[in-house]
């Protein structure tokens, strides 16, 4: 069972050619995201965005799926959309996880760039089965501004080609596919 693995998807603050912005949603991350966490009965999906019309505008597009004429139209959207919850900030999704877990999440970050430090989801999968969630950047990936709060980070996806930069919704998709397989 994966229902105590939560997904964050940060938007701020996240790195772009060397400087922190915070960027926009995309209807694709939100909607398939969602689907994801769906598929895998995940315990959840957070988009974490500080701006609050970009939090509006995700709210009015899932809210098409959720109680809008999209719910009829195609129940197995409104399925995964229920997965999906909209805040503020990283603190505010840990609070939530806290909530709902009746514990603290344990943050794992990821990011295309490797590090000594890197864990393994070999790792991940034998941990002790506690609240965890898992952030992946939007842009150029989360920055450093967040490491403090990120208890380790995952190794990158790579395959031996040398090239590693993926759609965050593939490397969604990618990392929780294999984790699966190793629980």
């Amino acid at each position: 069972m994966m229902n105590h693995i939560y997904l964050g998807l940060i938007h701020y603050p996240v790195d772009c050619r060397g400087d922190v912005i915070t960027s926009s949603v995309t209807n694709l991350d939100i909607h398939d995201i969602s689907r994801v966490a769906a598929t895998y009965n995940l315990g959840g999906y957070f988009i974490i965005h500080p701006e609050e019309s970009q939090r509006n505008l995700v709210e009015k597009l899932s809210g098409h799926w959720i109680q809008g004429k999209g719910k009829d139209y195609n129940p197995d959207r409104h399925k995964a959309f229920e997965k999906l919850s909209v805040v503020s900030s990283l603190a505010e999704a840990k609070s939530e996880i806290e909530r709902r877990e009746g514990q603290a999440p344990i943050v794992v970050g990821t990011s295309a760039r490797k590090n000594e430090q890197n864990k393994s989801l070999k790792f991940l999968a034998k941990m002790e089965k506690k609240p965890l969630l898992i952030l992946f950047g939007t842009a150029g990936g989360i920055s450093s501004q967040l490491f403090d709060n990120i208890d380790f980070f995952l190794e990158p996806i790579d395959v031996g080609t040398g090239y590693n930069h993926l759609s965050v919704r593939s490397a969604v998709a990618i990392f929780v596919d294999r984790l699966s397989i190793l629980m």
